[in-house]
């Protein structure tokens, strides 16, 4: 038997760990889902993205904008990056479970700042290292404003903020890297649009238009 659309365990273990640290974790999510707080998340593990999206949205509901510095999914997008990609956290789901995922898709940072094809051809790939569904790709280019369109098909999002922090991730990896990149929400499919889509705008140097001008070209 398949098993249903899963996300991996590198992201399921942060949003586990936190829920714990609250002293009322049980009274945030449904009974069904505290055997995550009683068995170890494997970050090589696959979890069901159902259960996820309830951890995630239950976590969100305990923080303060205002103590993150705005956006909640903005922070998260953040800490993941710099946790998977540059290595910065080791956390754990329980004494009993030594996995650490710091670092884990370190070499993804290894991509000169102007080598942006290669940056683009990994954000996308990504995707896949997170989630066993949906399909990433760049769909094509926009000259006019040095932009580029990323797209999301086969896939249901249904949480907005998650939907910004897919993009809020890439402009986390390009500035690991050393790349000058703002992402603006698209479509989504939390707003019911059959796909998700964020534009990619970059900062204007050879290399960036190059690229740019490489790609199916786009309106906008």
């Amino acid at each position: 038997m398949s098993r249903p659309p899963s996300q991996k365990g590198t992201s399921v273990l942060p949003v586990v760990v936190a829920l714990k640290q609250h002293p009322e974790c049980k009274k945030l999510v449904p009974e069904s889902l505290w055997k995550y707080f009683d068995e170890p998340v494997i970050v090589s593990g696959w979890y069901p993205e159902r259960d996820y999206w309830v951890l995630i949205s239950a976590l969100v509901s305990t923080i303060n904008p205002a103590d993150v510095g705005g956006d909640v999914w903005r922070y998260f997008a953040k800490f993941s990056a710099e946790r998977d990609i540059g290595g910065k956290k080791v956390v754990r789901a329980g004494s009993g479970d030594t996995a650490s995922a710091a670092g884990i898709y370190r070499t993804y940072a290894a991509v000169g700042r102007d080598d942006i094809e290669t940056f683009f051809k990994r954000s996308t790939r990504l995707w896949s290292q997170y989630h066993d569904t949906g399909i990433m790709e760049i769909a094509g280019g926009r000259p006019a404003t040095n932009a580029v369109l990323m797209r999301l098909s086969g896939f249901n999002i249904p949480i907005a903020g998650f939907v910004r922090l897919t993009g809020y991730y890439v402009e986390e990896y390009a500035r690991l890297v050393g790349i000058e990149l703002r992402c603006t929400v698209e479509r989504s499919t939390a707003n019911r649009d059959p796909c998700c889509e964020w534009d990619l705008r970059l900062a204007r140097t050879p290399d960036t238009e190059a690229y740019v001008a490489s790609l199916p070209p786009l309106r906008g």
